[in-house]
Parts: structure tokens; sequence; C-alpha cells
């Protein structure tokens, strides 16, 4: 996954400086940035650019400031993660920025390994969600497709406890509980979700 990064700032030495000091990310493919200057430019990036996977944004700048662009970037519906960068000791912004939806913040002058420690950081918070959200649609297209032959509280009861049915697309009796380690549950709950696919699969298929 090549993680795709928005930064909106108009210090015009801050692109050469941030390719710099990511260009073994950048030639590697892991990371790719597309800068600009303002929050109204921002927005336009946005539209041309649906691959922006979060956004790093400065407060201070023309036309357009970071704190106004957080709250246009968190009413719409996908919420794109935001780092604020602020001037140090700037409080009353930082508690603003985080109240209106930043997933974090920087102070300048920027330190470049906290930047890359928590780009890194967000990166790996908006795969676990994006995970969270592939599992939810599975489940939901588990349930949908249940539904269709069997009652509801029957189809919940498969959705929700998968383990009720095995990789041939038979349904049987199982007394096996959900583990109670968090990891195991998470390993679990992955597996139960590929056999809901599997399951309803071989019914559509039928």
């Amino acid at each position: 996954m090549t993680a795709r990064i928005l930064v909106v700032d108009d210090e015009p030495d801050l692109e050469t400086l941030i390719q710099q000091k990511f260009r073994h990310q950048i030639r590697d493919g892991t990371i790719s940035f597309l800068f600009v200057h303002d929050g109204v430019e921002a927005l336009a990036a946005l539209t041309a650019n649906h691959d922006v996977d979060l956004v790093v944004a400065d407060i201070n700048m023309p036309r357009m400031d970071g704190l106004t662009l957080l709250q246009k970037l968190q009413e719409n519906e996908e919420k794109l993660s935001t780092i604020i960068v602020s001037a140090y000791g700037d409080m009353i912004n930082i508690r603003t920025a985080m109240n209106r939806g930043a997933f974090d913040f920087l102070t300048k002058p920027i330190d470049f390994v906290d930047l890359e420690t928590t780009i890194a950081k967000t990166i790996r918070h908006i795969e676990i969600l994006r995970e969270a959200q592939r599992r939810q649609a599975a489940a939901e297209r588990a349930h949908a497709s249940l539904s269709r032959y069997f009652s509801p509280n029957l189809a919940e009861r498969l959705a929700s406890d998968a383990c009720a049915i095995d990789l041939g697309g038979s349904v049987v009796k199982s007394r096996r509980s959900s583990p109670t380690s968090p990891a195991l549950r998470r390993s679990w709950r992955r597996s139960n979700l590929t056999r809901l696919d599997r399951f309803s699969t071989t019914i559509l298929q039928a």
C-alpha cells in the first residue's frame, strides 16, 4: 500500500524538506506526497485526487486556515484523518483542532523525526479503520444473503456466530465459544467472516 499524503502549508521550503527527509519512503513507494499552499487549494486537490489517505495541515495560512479546512474535512462522509501543525505553545488552537476532530498535532519548527513517527502512527490507524470497515461490510453482505434463505432470527445468529457454519456450506451445531484473548478474538472474527463469505457465495450459486 502506498500512503497518499496531502500537505497543506504556505511555507515555500517545506516541500523540498519533506521530499528530502522522506526520500527513501518515496523511492520505495510506501509514501507519496501532494503539496498545496492553503485550504482552498486543499479542497480542490481532494476533489481531483480521491486516493488521498491523510492530510497534514498548518493552521496559519492565507484564504482558508487549517482549522476551517479541518472543519470542512470533518463534514465530509469520509472524514480524512488530519494532522494539524501549529506554532509551539499555541494551546488554544491545538485544543480547538483536537476538538474539531484532528487525529494528532505537531508544533513548529517541525521535528521531522516526530513528523515521520506521527505519520506512521496515523497510517496504522487508517489501516485498522479500513480493515474494520471491510469486516463490517463482509458481515452485512453475509447477513443479507442469509436473510434470503433463513428466518431473520436464524440469519442474525448465523451472521454473529460463524462457528455454526462449515466450509462446505452446511449448517452444523457448534458448542465452541469465542476466545477470551483480544488477539485471538480478532483472529477468530476474521476466520468467521471468511466462512460467512464462502457460505453466502455457496448459497447464491446453488
